[in-house]
């Protein structure tokens, strides 16, 4: 049997799971990586090499970390590294078609989402905020497009009503990874078809800023349980509140929500509005309803339940 000579790109934990399951198949471990630079990360900016690149060091694969893949630079040492096929999960940047036409198995992409709905960077955190009931991996062949290649395989899985961005992307990225070690067989075999997407079924996601997680007085009860399911563990779901000191002078404070469940209630008070129940629990009041807010996190404190926020800040919060 001919080795095959493959080249893995990938950045996140994503990357990195697939890569792993790579790596453990032996008959598909690549022999070169490529990953995003190391960047800064936390208050003291440390530089950190992305979780693909320790884990390709860690198993003595090269691992390269190109600026910019439309450089020429870039596309000749490609072309000169000759691969049979590129697979990608989670790289983070646009592959120029001069490199797409390089490999003659094509280039293949793990996407967490069952194409064409939620094509784009933020498929996971989609699937939530929509409410969909099911969602998945795709194996597709990457062309000059955004996730408008060819379906190569796919397979479904549940999502669960309490599950975040986190727990369901570690599920996905099993998942991926599984499938994309079950298809490369049939693929180098070339026993499957390629199946062209429905583009009149596509849905597009963007990615994420920071003040999309804040928490509006229009949003309903049950968009602002997706939003802090989706938006776990960033950028999270805030609100913006307004405190008050001993001399009654205002200050901003930012309230994460870590989570809620979303209720009736027969009582309807302003959005925004806080109360309590009988039983202790901290109610956020929304545009149609009201949520229990389990745990938050105030700004520059640590997490703690609902209603021990309450307690600490009722005579301070002009909301409350």
């Amino acid at each position: 049997m001919r080795e095959h000579r493959i080249i893995f790109m990938g950045t996140p934990e994503l990357g990195k799971t697939v890569l792993e399951k790579l790596i453990a198949s032996k008959e598909y471990a690549p022999k070169l990586v490529i990953t995003q630079q190391d960047k800064p990360v936390g208050r003291e900016h440390l530089l950190t090499p992305p979780p693909v690149k320790t884990y390709g060091e860690a198993h003595g694969i090269e691992v390269w970390q190109p600026q910019r893949m439309r450089e020429e630079e870039t596309i000749e040492r490609i072309r000169a590294w000759a691969p049979d096929i590129i697979i990608v999960a989670a790289y983070g940047k646009i592959i120029p078609k001069e490199i797409i036409d390089i490999p003659p198995y094509g280039i293949l992409n793990v996407h967490t989402s069952l194409l064409p709905r939620h094509r784009g960077a933020s498929p996971v955190q989609y699937a939530i905020l929509a409410g969909d009931r099911e969602t998945g991996a795709t194996i597709m062949r990457i062309d000059a497009g955004l996730d408008t290649g060819d379906i190569i395989s796919q397979r479904s899985c549940a999502i669960a009503p309490d599950e975040t961005t986190e727990t369901l992307m570690r599920k996905l990225a099993i998942l991926g990874a599984d499938l994309l070690v079950e298809t490369l067989p049939q693929w180098f075999d070339k026993k499957i078809t390629p199946q062209p997407q429905d583009s009149t079924r596509a849905t597009l996601t963007k990615i994420f800023k920071k003040e999309d997680g804040e928490i509006a007085a229009e949003h309903t009860a049950e968009q602002i349980e997706r939003m802090i399911r989706a938006f776990t563990p960033w950028p999270g779901a805030y609100l913006k509140l307004e405190t008050r000191n001993v001399k009654r002078e205002s200050k901003e404070m930012t309230l994460k929500i870590i989570s809620a469940r979303a209720i009736s209630c027969e009582e309807k008070k302003q959005p925004l509005s806080f109360s309590v129940t009988s039983k202790r629990e901290l109610v956020l009041h929304a545009a149609d309803g009201c949520l229990i807010l389990e745990s938050v996190q105030p700004e520059g404190k640590k997490p703690m339940a609902g209603h021990d926020f309450y307690l600490g800040y009722r005579n301070k919060l002009s909301t409350v």
